[in-house]
């Protein structure tokens, strides 16, 4: 084989290897989350719930179904994403929001745990299989209404706490 085609092989192989890992959950992040919802985002019922925002880090659509949400360190697969769901869908360099209103009937984003602004909080976003830790957080219990705990800009390592609505 000449240089040319090497070349080309191993250009190909770099390409495919790259899109396969950005197109894994492992891109996916815990990007912010609200505990105390006054004013801010309401969900399809008009309430204002406490959320959790996923955001994904990739330059490709990652797929969260099949991922799971939780809140308990002992109990990793604590709310299925459902497989149903097209709108699991994320697209890149985009958000999902989910409900932590402990009413899963309400559809895909309304998670089967509530979140208490009065202990520290524990959410996890684990990989289909269960085990593999994708991201988690702690948030500080003490969070006002509508502060959030936020990375400071989309997927970076420092956390902040944000305040205002979600009108501001």
């Amino acid at each position: 084989m000449n240089n040319k085609k090497i070349g080309i092989l191993v250009a190909f192989t770099i390409a495919v290897c790259f899109n396969i890992h950005a197109q894994s959950p492992k891109s996916l992040r815990i990007n912010e989350v609200l505990l105390i919802n006054e004013n801010n985002y309401q969900d399809d019922y008009g309430l204002h719930s406490a959320w959790i925002e996923i955001y994904n880090t990739s330059y490709a659509s990652v797929d969260l179904k099949g991922c799971y949400l939780t809140n308990d360190s002992l109990n990793p697969t604590k709310y299925p994403i459902p497989k149903s769901d097209v709108l699991t869908l994320i697209k890149p360099r985009q958000h999902a929001l989910f409900w932590a209103d402990g009413n899963p009937s309400r559809g895909t984003f309304h998670v089967n745990f509530t979140l208490d602004p009065n202990k520290d909080n524990y959410i996890a976003l684990y990989d289909s299989n269960g085990k593999t830790l994708i991201d988690k957080v702690v948030v500080p219990k003490g969070m006002l209404a509508d502060q959030s705990y936020a990375r400071r800009e989309d997927a970076s390592s420092d956390w902040v706490v944000k305040t205002g609505t979600a009108n501001n």
